[in-house]
């Protein structure tokens, strides 16, 4: 019986064997200290470079990120705004001051509780991954915000340990739900900052302050929905919107 077409040319004998060959890629390793500089400047918890994260709610300066432990230093207009190094001294003076582990660590203290707990919103959270610029730790008079890495990093320089970090769903959910309500916004934390649950940025035009309201009171709803779930989630991958530490002396 003569061959198909579509059988294979030849006998067994003569059919073709292929081989294969595993390529390995060696891509270079860059360590983050490579990227240290006058534009990012050491981090003052763990000493890493520090790197432009995301710009401050209604154009109120700039965020920047630790890309090791997660902490994240604002830089508020004038407010935020350190006197420089003397650049003729030290030519490689950074852009902006992120401050010092003392620094840092005088913040974290006003987070305190009477048990010596810190209670924190987590930069390291969910809510803040998915809303960005849109964060309620963002809308802040504060310098510094949090992550339970960040705060295990700044304590032991002063011969402290984290025991546990545990989490606060009822303050994470108001996070989340908050932070998306803040991505439809020209403001920032309007209902929680009416509460005086955080500090609220306000639109830089009364109409929009007004539209804000509107906007706020219409995706509440929807924003609580999706929030609640969003939350739980975080939760139990330990990427909870808000946090509280508790500490050991050594």
């Amino acid at each position: 019986m003569a061959d198909s077409i579509f059988s294979p040319v030849g006998s067994e004998e003569s059919t073709a064997q292929y081989a294969t060959a595993t390529l390995t890629v060696d891509l270079p390793h860059v360590p983050l200290e490579a990227g240290a500089g006058p534009e990012n400047p050491p981090c003052p918890a763990c000493g890493e470079p520090l790197f432009p994260w995301v710009g401050m709610p209604v154009a109120t300066g700039i965020a920047h990120s630790c890309e090791a432990c997660g902490l994240g230093v604002l830089s508020h207009g004038d407010k935020f705004s350190f006197p420089k190094r003397d650049e003729a001294a030290d030519p490689v003076a950074p852009t902006f001051d992120p401050g010092t582990a003392e620094d840092a660590l005088a913040e974290l203290d006003e987070a305190r509780e009477e048990d010596g707990s810190y209670v924190f919103d987590n930069r390291a959270s969910l809510a803040c991954w998915i809303t960005g610029g849109a964060w309620v730790g963002l809308g802040s008079d504060r310098r510094y915000r949090f992550t339970p890495k960040s705060i295990t990093d700044l304590i032991a320089t002063r011969d402290q340990i984290v025991t546990k970090t545990s989490w606060r769903p009822l303050r994470g959910i108001a996070v989340m739900w908050q932070s998306g309500i803040n991505m439809f916004t020209f403001g920032q934390n309007v209902v929680m900052g009416s509460f005086g649950k955080s500090h609220r940025v306000l639109g830089n035009r009364p109409w929009k302050r007004g539209l804000d309201w509107f906007i706020s009171i219409a995706v509440a709803i929807p924003a609580i929905i999706v929030a609640v779930p969003a939350e739980l989630i975080a939760i139990l991958f330990r990427r909870g919107a808000s946090a509280r530490s508790r500490i050991q002396v050594l």
